[in-house]
């Protein structure tokens, strides 16, 4: 299932560019099958029993706070930053990293630093990275989300310095919690006995017009020009106000027409910058033997040198007609050959080896060795039935995998032989994957790939393998994909000294102004920032003639026809700058005047660029100073260092930069500290970017709707700096004041910061939400499977939980009921993206009956009720149509899930979902009362409860039931299943009853913990990707204790992914089984632990699965509704608290639908007592239901000192308080209710 992905979180590196579904392609399908023989792994992958007592010990006790060092935890980064507006990060060393501010989905890098003088010592406030200034020795980081606060320890300075680093927060308060802001105060104590005089500074780089491509060069960077630095005051605040000047869109004085062999998608990415005169078409379009289609411009940038000689007569007829050729580029891999074929010489001159074939198909498979359904047992004569027309191949046989369609499944390898040639040829079509291959294998490794492009047509492509030559090698044609483009073409195999044939060497021979031997690309020039391309020995064609533009770039011109051929000796657009618009417009502009034509593109930065935006660095301190821009950052650092104040110089605007180069700026307060005293010090930086986009539709920022400047952002947040403060503050000491483990509330925590990661999370400009599912866009919005583990941005922020519901059931929602997986953005009105998931689209009933329960309007119930009545339908539908249409309950048709290939059979894992998403189903209807459609879902739900039992339990835990599943590939068997009761834990959290019988449901997740749960990591082989190391403990998503484990087993099966060990230990703790919950949430924590080591960063806040900052992550927030039992009925104004942890002394954190803030459980000798605080907002009730031992035969209820009239109801775990009236408890009161014997 072919899908973009471009995944560069964590694990995912950028160099590979796949996603979690192409490491099987990469792997091979192959290589799952012998990495993991049968064993007994939790026993075999276990601590000593004494390590483990020695682990478990402080396993239920509260804890401390972690703190990070900055000598040891160098992974540990908290990022800043509001819902959706972007981010950065501060590390244990000080460090402020990872900008992601600029509508790019890259990590940037922009120079900002704090700096500290006290006494006659000025340090940088940062053990690592940065310029070489004296700097403090070490930093200790201490954690708690959404603050970081770090101590600076050196013994230099005569005062102690700490810094509280936030973006405001606040469940419930969306808009507060999406501002774009990071606060930064620094707490100065003076522990001596003479007053000292301390001075703090910020120092920022300009980075305006900068789109995160690379790292700034000093202050140069393509992206920059025309930055402008201001100073002026917002009340008795300082601030420093960075932008640029932004021009008019570009014209052009006539049309114009470009073809070119660049991506035009490319070219189009952020969005498209050309204005409406100028036309960019793909190179095949160039020679349209249509007038009106021909290109005035045919522009070859880095052509490569498996073009097809085609497309070069095509050129040059072109040209012939009166079109101009400009050939440019830094590399030129097709102008490489040349000159290495022809060696200076005449092509006719030149010495070329023919070709070896080394397969052609015409006589069968012959060495080859074949598997699968998917080539046959002989190549194809052409297009297969059912099969668009298959092109580009010679003779009369080729391998086309199409063969029974694109469903089958296979591989064919070749025999050995050794490299000898430079070149390795071939022609390639069909599935643009990296599951449909040809793949070159040397000593057991893929080390070259190619695939088709979407398209029958077979092309041309090459493979330079001189780096191997001399070693032995194989090819491998593979087809591991279904689905459609989910086949390959490959003909014409050879191995040759050059990428093409002649035939491409000599239509490329009737073009060149000159003749050469070899091509390099020069260093950069200091001075205009230009790389120049050399050919040497050069020597010009007849007629040609070297010319020297009004840029100072040099070419040659040679007059062919009607038209010209340019060879420009330098770039035009390097593929690194493909996505720039200031690059872009600058080769527009030079293509265009080769032609006479006029592109006018106003000095400044393009209105719509990603990176055009504003930023402000403000001094809080009144009497702060401000060195308005400067570009030596010595003599910066020298002044503040001399005296610690700027002079403010003169209050207007810097002059703007220079082209490719800005300017950077500084803020300093200065205070005077008396003996034992503390003061406070504050820095905001504030900012602002409108222009985002997707594959160059606009999308736009929620926040830049809300705040019209940064100015606007930077006046709100000095205007109500306390009350911001204050309540980030409320929050974070209602959260951390629990009895709940240390570790426990640092999970929770941590992964609630998933909601405040621009690569996660995001609102576009008209305010729908979308989610990814890892960082730096790791695959397609909104993944409803891995969202269906989320928990903690409903709990949260429910509004924007609601308008991801509205996506999923206004635009998602297909005729038959069905939900689609993943969208696209924004959503049109219509299903788009992947056929629904069975658990992704079971979790979407699941995710609405949630939000529906956490809404106190139940209009939205209502209104949302004839979408989950299809979709429940939809379910049924799917089952009814295996058993003769009459539903049986559980589903065994071909279930996509969160696993990326279908199971089959039956499964608690996928039918336990369908079951409970009935149940919701359920309760929703009797809410509505729909009473018809209540009862068809129990009468399902009743059968399907019982077949489930038939046909999985195999007396300690659920299997697979799929007759001869070792014979299929991607099943589970006998296997133990981390996530076979995930419907149970999705019932749980919404009050939904057990869906399978409580005695098995506990029997099988001690089985889970009992088999999947692995205490010692070290040697066991993850595959095919690792988030866990040596010494880690983890949760095996699948094991096969009792054996039958399939040759291929599901993908991903031998991985650990937090996502569900958070899911197994908050059911664990429902289920009263709290040691093993706990041990499993310790376990990944310490995983992530900020110190350094393989395979993965160990970050606390980016826990990594398909990219960092993983969505599944969030399932965390459960296990907080599992310790305290905690369900609120909010339309029913209904709560129940049942803590699971330390009942009898119990304190943690709760959200509700319109309130926040804590609940308490105490039990005695003289009876229990529960208390509710809300710290903010308010909190409505009707009933309570308590769990209780004993007799409770008094109980009284008092709203702060006042009594409150109630009954009381007895039931099976203790009792429900009914109220004679609503009661509302508001921000700052407290309702108790104490029962005794």
């Amino acid at each position: 299932m072919p899908r973009d992905c471009d995944c560069a979180g964590g694990n995912c590196k950028p160099n590979l560019a796949m996603s979690r579904r192409d490491f099987v392609a990469m792997m091979g399908a192959g290589a799952l099958v012998t990495m993991q023989p049968d064993q007994t792994e939790a026993e075999r992958f276990a601590v000593s029993a004494q390590s483990l007592a020695q682990w478990r010990a402080d396993l239920m006790k509260p804890g401390k706070p972690r703190l990070y060092r900055s000598d040891k935890h160098t992974d540990a980064r908290m990022h800043l930053g509001g819902i959706g507006t972007g981010n950065l990060e501060i590390g244990a060393d000080g460090q402020i990293t990872t900008w992601q501010l600029f509508n790019t989905w890259r990590d940037g890098v922009v120079p900002f630093y704090f700096a500290v003088r006290a006494g006659k010592t000025a340090k940088l406030l940062q053990t690592s990275g940065g310029p070489a200034w004296p700097r403090v020795r070490r930093i200790e980081l201490r954690g708690e989300y959404p603050i970081a606060f770090l101590k600076y320890e050196d013994g230099d300075l005569p005062v102690r310095l700490e810094l509280e680093a936030f973006t405001p927060f606040a469940p419930l308060e969306t808009r507060l919690s999406s501002m774009p802001t990071a606060l930064f105060i620094f707490r100065v104590h003076n522990p001596t006995k003479e007053p000292q005089r301390v001075s703090l500074a910020a120092f920022m780089q300009n980075p305006v017009g900068y789109e995160a491509s690379g790292a700034p060069d000093g202050n140069r960077h393509p992206q920059f020009g025309w930055n402008i630095n201001d100073v002026r005051h917002e009340g008795k605040a300082l601030v420093l106000h960075m932008g640029a000047r932004v021009g008019k869109a570009p014209t052009l004085d006539r049309p114009v027409r470009i073809a070119t062999n660049l991506d035009i998608g490319a070219l189009n990415n952020p969005f498209n910058d050309r204005p409406q005169d100028l036309t960019v078409v793909s190179l095949s379009e160039a020679t349209s033997s249509r007038d009106e289609r021909r290109a005035e411009i045919i522009w070859l940038e880095d052509p490569p040198s498996d073009i097809a000689p085609g497309l070069l007569r095509g050129a040059a007829d072109a040209v012939r007609a009166g079109a101009t050729l400009v050939l440019a580029g830094l590399d030129v891999p097709l102008l490489k050959s040349y000159g290495h074929a022809t060696q200076g010489k005449a092509l006719e001159a030149a010495e070329i080896r023919p070709p070896i074939v080394f397969e052609d198909f015409e006589k069968g498979y012959g060495n080859w060795k074949v598997e699968g359904a998917a080539f046959g047992s002989e190549p194809v004569r052409g297009t297969l039935p059912n099969q668009q027309p298959v092109s580009g191949f010679t003779g009369q046989g080729l391998v086309n995998s199409y063969l029974g369609g694109d469903d089958p499944t296979g591989k064919m390898v070749s025999r050995t032989f050794t490299i000898e040639r430079r070149y390795i040829r071939f022609l390639v079509g069909g599935g643009a994957s990296n599951a449909t291959q040809i793949r070159l294998v040397v000593d057991g490794r893929v080390v070259r790939a190619a695939s088709g492009r979407n398209e029958e047509r077979l092309l041309p492509a090459a493979w330079d393998v001189s780096e191997f030559m001399g070693r032995e090698a194989h090819i491998e044609i593979v087809d591991e994909a279904s689905g459609g483009w989910g086949h390959i073409n490959v003909d014409d195999i050879e191995f040759a000294d050059l990428p093409a044939g002649t035939e491409t060497l000599k239509a490329l021979d009737e073009l060149l102004p000159i003749r050469f031997a070899e091509v390099k690309a020069e260093p950069r020039d200091p001075v205009t920032g230009r790389v120049a391309t050399t050919y040497t020995p050069c020597e010009p064609v007849a007629g040609a003639e070297r010319r020297v533009l009004a840029d100072g770039t040099a070419c040659y011109v040679r007059k062919l026809g009607s038209g010209q051929v340019i060879l420009m000796l330098a770039g035009l657009l390097p593929a690194a700058a493909i996505g720039s618009v200031r690059a872009r417009q600058e080769a527009y502009r030079q293509l265009c005047s080769l032609v006479g034509a006029t592109y006018s593109a106003p000095e400044g930065h393009h209105p719509q660029a990603a990176g055009v935006g504003e930023l402000e660095l403000t001094a809080v301190t009144p009497g702060s100073t401000a060195m308005r821009d400067f570009r030596d950052w010595q003599a910066a650092w020298s002044r503040f260092a001399s005296g610690g104040r700027f002079t403010l110089g003169p209050q207007s605007p810097s002059e703007p930069s220079g082209p490719g180069e800005t300017i950077n700026g500084a803020v300093a307060s200065t205070v005077t500290v008396a003996p034992g005293k503390t003061l406070e010090v504050p820095f905001l930086l504030t900012w602002r970017y409108p222009n985002k986009y997707m594959r160059g539709v606009t999308l736009g920022n929620h926040y830049a709707r809300e705040w019209s400047s940064v100015a606007s952002v930077t006046a709100e947040a000095c205007r109500e700096f306390a009350g911001l403060r204050r309540i980030t503050e409320l929050f974070r000491q209602t959260f951390y004041d629990s009895t709940l483990p240390y570790y426990m509330l640092d999970c929770l925590t941590s992964q609630a910061a998933i909601i405040r990661h621009i690569g996660i999370v995001f609102r576009i400009g008209n305010g729908d939400v979308y989610g990814w599912e890892g960082s730096n866009a790791c695959c397609q919005p909104t993944c409803t499977h891995v969202w269906g583990y989320e928990q903690t941005l409903s709990r949260l922020f429910p509004d924007l939980e609601r308008e991801m519901r509205r996506i999923d059931f206004k635009h998602q929602q297909r005729a038959d009921g069905g939900v689609n997986n993943r969208t696209e953005v924004p959503s049109p009105p219509r299903p788009t993206g992947e056929f629904p998931f069975v658990d992704g689209h079971s979790s979407c009933i699941l995710k609405a009956y949630r939000e529906a329960l956490n809404n106190p309007d139940p209009a939205w119930m209502k209104e949302y009720w004839p979408h989950i009545k299809r979709a429940c339908e939809y379910l049924i539908g799917r089952d009814a149509a295996t058993k003769q249409g009459t539903p049986g309950g559980y589903l065994e048709d071909d279930q996509w899930n969160t696993y990326d290939q279908p199971l089959h059979g039956v499964t608690t894992f996928m039918s336990g979902y369908y079951l409970a998403a009935l149940r919701a189903g359920e309760e929703w209807a009797k809410r509505v009362g729909d009473t018809e459609a209540a009862q068809r879902l129990r009468e399902v739900f009743e059968k399907g409860r019982a077949k489930l039992q038939e046909l999985c339990w195999e007396g300690e835990y659920f299997r697979q039931n799929l007759p001869g599943y070792e014979r299929m590939p991607g099943e589970v068997g006998p296997g133990c299943m981390a996530d076979q009761l995930i419907g149970q834990w999705w019932a749980h959290q919404l009050g939904l009853g057990y869906i399978l019988p409580e005695d098995r449901v506990k029997s099988a997740l001690k089985a889970v913990f009992k088999y999947n749960w692995m205490t010692d990591l070290t040697g066991w082989r993850h595959a095919p990707r690792a988030f866990a190391g040596a010494r880690d403990k983890g949760l095996m998503i699948v094991t096969w204790p009792k054996g039958g484990r399939p040759g291929h087993v599901m993908l991903y099966s031998d991985e650990v992914w937090t996502g569900i060990e958070y899911q197994v230990a908050a059911h664990l703790i429902y289920e009263g089984m709290v040691e093993q919950g706990l041990e499993i949430i310790k376990g990944a924590r310490d995983r992530y632990d900020g110190v350094p080591r393989p395979p993965i960063t160990r970050n606390p806040w980016n826990e990594i699965e398909c990219g960092g900052h993983y969505a599944r992550a969030m399932s965390s927030w459960s296990a907080l509704l599992a310790a305290s039992g905690f369900l609120y009925d909010a339309p029913a104004r209904a709560l129940s608290l049942a803590p699971k942890i330390t009942p009898d002394k119990h304190r943690s954190f709760f959200c509700a639908s319109e309130g926040w803030g804590s609940v308490s459980q105490s039990r005695g000798s003289t009876g229990q007592r529960n208390e509710i605080r809300v710290a903010h907002g308010k909190l409505a009730l009707s009933s309570l239901a308590l769990e209780t031992t004993g007799s409770a035969q008094n109980v009284a209820v008092t709203l702060g000192a006042r009594p409150v009239k109630i009954s009381v109801e007895r039931v099976p775990t203790g009792i429900r308080i009914v109220f004679a009236a609503p009661v509302t408890i508001a921000a700052g009161q407290r309702l108790t209710v104490a029962i005794g014997p």
